[in-house]
């Protein structure tokens, strides 16, 4: 026999595993993610810590060389032996120069060799003798660095090789203090040099062990120090991560690049004390490790807890199913079969359901429910969302049971037609819907009518008859409709607008009732406000092909070039009524004004005026006229701002033309045909457009612009032939030309000679 397992029971059990499971592998992705980025972060902070640390310990170090060389240069002794030309008499002074070169030559700070150099005297002295190793040329290596913009300042890298005490100091991978005085002399009078082994630099930064490695690089990005020989002395700068680092305005920072082909980790400190940059470099996989570590064990942890969830789902599932199946066995006949055949909730809702049929007529007594019921399935209905199965019981459940016997419906759709001139304003639209909705259902009898709901814009109500013909049933709408229009003018002082469907047989047509309601108050712009309009009326099923009054739009057109005014406002009242008349919709009919907007812009266009003129509004034509709704505002629109200012401005025109547009641009030709002057800078300037200022230059002098313009510069460029010693280049550069070989190709063209042979023959 096959065992049945409980439908409920299986959800119950999948549900349990996946709230169980969700939060284990959450939390052990999290765990994993945390702990990786945890061990990143104090990676980098010791990181920055150390580098800080060893910037410390470097610059501690190069600061105490700095002082010492200061002190020296200030001993009593060095000042006054500068000055002095040193010689064998001067031993004493000597020996004791020597005595403090070596006094800063300490074992901790690490200095090589020590260098006085007296540029006055031309004497050098190091730790192993005066003028002793000065060969070849040590002198003249040092004198160049009188020059520095500085008194101080510390060089690396340098390729000099300098004589020391213990023999040549190769400067490759070491590093210099140049010192001079007086320190901030123009021209000093000597130079201290102490050089500082690049090993010394290597142990001070290399005291904190750890992966990855610390190096300083000069500001040219050398490597003064790294923990690999080879590099020393190197130029770095062209690595991605240095050219980052030197890319980057702030002085310290932490971020990911590319090292040797390696993905890294890098620190970087810039030392506002000598320019130098210090760097440390630690590989990704080494910080991973740990990471990689720390995932293995969350992933270990989060299966482990997810093994211990799904037996906690297995066992709690069956005790929380065990009062489930109590209830369920409780409601089940004595004669059913107590093995679930479907899940236990869908048997125990389908019982209870059936208990509570026997109760729904008490508890459905409460009429506010009832309405507020009632108006929500009237909102899905109107939005086509309803369930139409069971829908005339569920409304006699909720007291409108007369609607069963409903043989017709329409639907009506209320809307305020404006506010701009009431007492309200739009704050108040959702208060005055409401007010207009309890107007409704005192004016139409409760037997007629679904409670009014509100829908966007409109008040929308259901109104339907189980008696009445089709005729008859029209005729009372509208008599409700218009004793509701009465009604809310009388107590409001509102007009407002009310569009019906056509009748509806059936609760499926409701929504298409709905629409029709809408696409009705859209014939507003039409036909007026305050209007009732039947679907049916303004939008017939059939209608004949739509034909646009063209002849009447030439007349108006007509009118208006010749400025008349009267007839102008008869043929657009004319206009309007033919549009208005056609039977077209509401689109077609926006369309047809659209239409007639575009000619008369078009017709102030060939006349060389710009229809930017007429706009005064921050709103653009099209946008003015597609925002109207009455016939008659429209048609005053059109007056106001399209006719009657078109006709002012054509008058303009034509008076202004008394001046002769020809003349204007002869004269702006005079004044600046050394210019780039063109048909469009004239336009611009005389306010007309380019192709009626062509077409009229052309009619009153018998030329284009072009040729017009070009035979004025011939005739300025024989002037200036005749009277002025400017050479043809010249005049040609002067009058515009591209090159002085199309300026000789036109006057030759003109002229039957060249530029030069014309002033030849003046000179003759």
């Amino acid at each position: 026999m096959r065992i049945r397992i409980s439908s409920y029971l299986l959800k119950l059990i999948l549900f349990t595993l996946v709230i169980g499971a969700f939060p284990v592998l959450i939390l052990g992705w999290y765990s994993y993610h945390y702990s990786s980025q945890s061990v990143l972060q104090q990676v980098e902070e010791r990181n920055s810590q150390v580098l800080r640390q060893s910037q410390l310990r470097v610059e501690q170090t190069l600061k105490m060389i700095d002082f010492s060389t200061t002190q020296l240069l200030g001993l009593p002794t060095v000042t006054k032996a500068i000055a002095t030309k040193l010689d064998i008499k001067d031993m004493d002074m000597i020996h004791e120069l020597y005595k403090n070169l070596s006094s800063i030559q300490t074992f901790e700070l690490g200095i090589k060799d020590v260098y006085l150099f007296s540029l006055e005297q031309d004497w050098l002295i190091t730790n192993s003798g005066m003028d002793a190793y000065s060969q070849p040329g040590l002198k003249e290596k040092l004198r160049p660095f009188a020059g520095m913009p500085g008194g101080s300042m510390w060089l690396s890298g340098n390729s000099a090789s300098i004589q020391g005490a213990d023999g040549m100091v190769e400067l490759n991978h070491a590093v210099m203090n140049i010192k001079k005085w007086p320190i901030n002399a123009s021209r000093p009078r000597g130079l201290i040099a102490v050089v500082l082994s690049s090993q010394q630099l290597t142990d001070l930064i290399g005291n904190e062990p750890g992966p990855g490695s610390v190096f300083i690089l000069d500001e040219d990005g050398r490597a003064i120090t790294h923990s690999n020989p080879s590099l020393l002395g190197r130029d770095l700068s062209a690595e991605g991560y240095i050219t980052a680092i030197r890319e980057r305005e702030d002085t310290a920072g932490v971020f990911s690049g590319i090292a040797g082909e390696r993905k890294a980790s890098i620190s970087f400190r810039k030392s506002a004390y000598n320019g130098w940059t210090y760097v440390s470099v630690i590989p990704t996989e080494a910080v991973t490790r740990q990471a990689t570590a720390i995932g293995r064990t969350s992933i270990l942890i989060s299966l482990s807890v997810l093994a211990a969830t799904m037996l906690a789902a297995l066992v709690g599932s069956r005790r929380m199913y065990s009062p489930v199946r109590h209830i369920y066995r409780s409601l089940l006949p004595d004669n059913k079969d107590p093995r679930p055949k479907k899940d236990e909730f869908i048997a125990i809702s389908d019982r209870i359901q059936g208990i509570l049929s026997d109760q729904s007529k008490l508890q459905l007594e409460l009429a506010g429910q009832q309405q507020q019921l009632a108006e929500f399935l009237l909102r899905k209905l109107m939005l086509g969302e309803a369930r139409f199965q069971g829908l005339p019981e569920r409304l006699q459940d909720y007291g409108y049971g007369h609607t069963g016997k409903w043989t017709l419906m329409r639907v009506l759709l209320v809307q305020v037609d404006r506010l701009d001139h009431s007492r309200f304003t739009e704050e108040d639209r959702d208060l005055l819907l409401f007010a207009i909705s309890n107007i409704a259902q005192e004016v139409i009898p409760e037997g007629d009518r679904l409670p009014p709901i509100v829908i966007r814009e409109s008040v929308v109500l259901l109104t339907g008859t189980s008696s009445q013909s089709e005729e008859a049933f029209k005729e009372a709408v509208y008599a409700r409709a218009a004793e509701v229009q009465a009604s809310v003018k009388s107590y409001l002082q509102l007009q407002t607008s009310i569009g019906i469907s056509r009748s509806c047989q059936a609760w499926t047509e409701v929504g298409r009732g709905y629409e029709e309601g809408e696409n009705a108050l859209k014939y507003r712009a039409r036909l007026g406000e305050e209007v009732i309009l039947f679907i049916e009326d303004v939008q017939p099923a059939s209608r004949k092909e739509i034909v646009y009054p063209k002849q009447l739009e030439d007349e108006l057109s007509e009118a208006i070039k010749s400025h008349d005014r009267e007839q102008a406002g008869v043929l657009l009242s004319r206009m309007m009524n033919a549009l208005a008349g056609e039977e077209a919709d509401h689109q077609e009919y926006q369309m047809s004004l659209v239409r007639l907007l575009m000619d008369l812009i078009r017709l102030l266009q060939d006349a060389g005026i710009s229809h930017h003129l007429l706009n005064a509004g921050e709103n653009s034509l099209f946008e003015e006229l597609l925002a109207m709704h009455s016939p008659g505002d429209i048609e005053s629109w059109f007056g106001k701002a399209i006719v009657y200012p078109a006709i002012e401005l054509l008058k303009q025109r034509q008076e202004n033309q008394f001046t002769s547009i020809s003349e204007e641009v002869k004269q702006l030709i005079a004044e600046a045909f050394d210019t780039d002057l063109t048909l469009e800078k004239c336009s611009a300037r005389l306010n007309y457009h380019p192709q009626y200022i062509g077409r009229v230059f052309r009619q009153e002098t018998g030329s284009s612009f072009t040729d017009y313009l070009a035979q004025y510069r011939l005739t300025v460029a024989k002037r200036w032939l005749k009277d002025t010693d400017l050479t043809i280049t010249e005049i040609a550069m002067k009058l515009k030309y591209n090159n002085p070989a199309n300026f000789i190709r036109y006057f030759r063209k003109m002229e039957g000679m060249t530029p030069g042979q014309y002033r030849a023959g003046l000179t003759e």
